[in-house]
């Protein structure tokens, strides 16, 4: 019986706007700390100043806002097409031991199975496996007998695995 070691998630994470979403936070209260700290020190913000501020401030909110709205469409629509695919069964399949397992730059990884590549690194937040050895992960090195399934994505992605079984003998 093979092992499952790991599976794509069927739920969404939102963990990718948290940084966005402190972002936002800052920019919102920024004017209201500068108001404050400016009373305190008995040098209060002159009317111009203070709608100078508010205008930055919402032009930063509104661009952190967008920002966040891309990223999150991005990611939505990377979800769907690869939970989408896993749950359609169309996937392909390879079976086989890893080779040429390396780490490359820091934190990314790449190894190949029967000449299909594979690479993916901790800090690309994305649907799919992306957790390096370092931290963790579970494809350990080369010679561990391996069953992947994964999608192609795209050109800048790759392989996106889906499911990974190691094969036991």
């Amino acid at each position: 019986m093979n092992n499952v070691l790991y599976e794509v998630s069927p739920s969404f994470s939102l963990e990718f706007l948290i940084i966005p979403a402190i972002l936002l936070i800052f920019v919102c209260l920024f004017p209201l700390i500068l108001k404050k700290t400016a009373e305190e020190k008995g040098t209060p913000i002159p009317k111009e100043g203070l709608i100078f501020i508010r205008v930055f401030c919402l032009c930063g909110a509104l661009f952190v806002f967008f920002l966040s709205a891309v990223a999150f469409i991005f990611q939505f629509n990377m979800y769907n097409k690869i939970v989408g695919a896993y749950n359609r069964g169309e996937y392909l399949t390879v079976e086989g031991y890893v080779e040429n397992f390396h780490l490359e730059r820091k934190s990314y990884e790449t190894f190949d199975i029967n000449g299909v590549e594979f690479s993916y690194s901790d800090y690309n937040l994305h649907t799919g496996y992306n957790n390096t050895k370092s931290h963790g992960g579970v494809i350990t090195g080369d010679g561990q007998h391996l069953k992947i399934k994964y999608v192609f994505f795209n050109e800048t992605y790759g392989n996106i695995i889906m499911c990974i079984e190691e094969i036991r003998e």
